[in-house]
């Protein structure tokens, strides 16, 4: 059985609403962290470097 009991907040009504606002937005908005997006030239440059890399070396043939 639960047992429920009434909790008084010691924060202001404009704390309260500052508070609420908060919850509202976005986690991006607030945290400021970085979003993903995708660098198309990043995946071209990548392509390039392994077009021009070298190629693996082969074993010498034994005469």
């Amino acid at each position: 059985m639960s047992v429920q009991t009434a909790v008084r907040s010691v924060a202001t009504p404009e704390q309260q609403v500052a508070l609420g606002r908060l919850m509202a937005e976005p986690e991006t908005s607030v945290s400021d962290a970085p979003l993903y997006s995708p660098q198309a030239a990043g995946l071209a440059l990548l392509l390039a470097l392994l077009l021009v890399s070298p190629s693996v070396p082969e074993e010498p043939k034994k005469k």
